[in-house]
């Protein structure tokens, strides 16, 4: 039985249900400038870098000026949707953090949205004092899939890959905790595991709630 010395968060659709907020804010965006943005689009992007996601709106909307304004204003409206009415924690993420701070295991999120933000949500959700550290999307040379972004954070923890577990929702987190080796759990958002995201996880949880059983059954602190 390995011992568990950190964990690695996901945080947009894992440790918050984000992915609706920011495709309302994405689309309310789009309407205003006569955008075609659709939620097909939308889900094609998840799980990939702000960066990534910002090249090919240049790239499929061929209009610089629509482009730039669609990105402030999806910011702006954004931002407001959460002064007003906060985040959505996901179901068990204080448990688990709780748990995990009460067993000394450290804590790093790593997230394909840009830094500023990642702190941000922390910030407004409370929960900053329980991570040891964070890296975002743009502090890497290559979005998930490529296991950039989780070599780098496991580099944060001190510990060997065996005793690292990684907790995601998409199946370009799954293949970016595959590449680099380290185990992983899918806790679903908007998307069911498929195959490939079965054979490439130790577990698959329905919510973070059962991340915390799964941990005391196969792991020693």
């Amino acid at each position: 039985m390995n011992k568990l010395k950190a964990v690695i968060f996901d945080m947009d659709g894992l440790m918050f249900d984000t992915e609706t907020m920011y495709y309302q804010a994405n689309r309310r965006a789009a309407d205003e400038i006569g955008l075609d943005f659709t939620y097909d689009y939308y889900v094609r992007y998840i799980g990939v870098s702000d960066a990534e996601f910002f090249e090919n709106l240049y790239l499929d909307f061929q209009d610089d000026e629509k482009i730039d304004r669609f990105i402030k204003d999806s910011k702006t409206y954004l931002f407001e949707t959460i002064e007003q009415d906060g985040l959505l924690i996901k179901e068990g993420l204080s448990d688990l953090l709780a748990f995990l701070q009460e067993n000394d295991i450290k804590c790093v999120v790593a997230s394909s949205s840009e830094r500023s933000l990642v702190e941000f949500f922390l910030e407004k959700s409370g929960l900053s004092a329980h991570f040891d550290d964070l890296i975002g999307g743009d502090e890497v040379a290559r979005a998930k899939p490529d296991p950039e972004i989780f070599e780098k954070a496991w580099q944060k923890t001190q510990g060997t890959k065996e005793e690292t577990l990684i907790l995601e929702d998409s199946l370009n987190g799954i293949r970016a905790a595959d590449g680099a080796d380290i185990p992983v759990i899918m806790v679903p958002d908007l998307f069911a595991p498929n195959e490939e995201a079965a054979q490439k996880t130790i577990a698959v949880k329905d919510n973070l709630r059962e991340v915390i059983d799964y941990i005391h059954k196969n792991y020693s602190f």
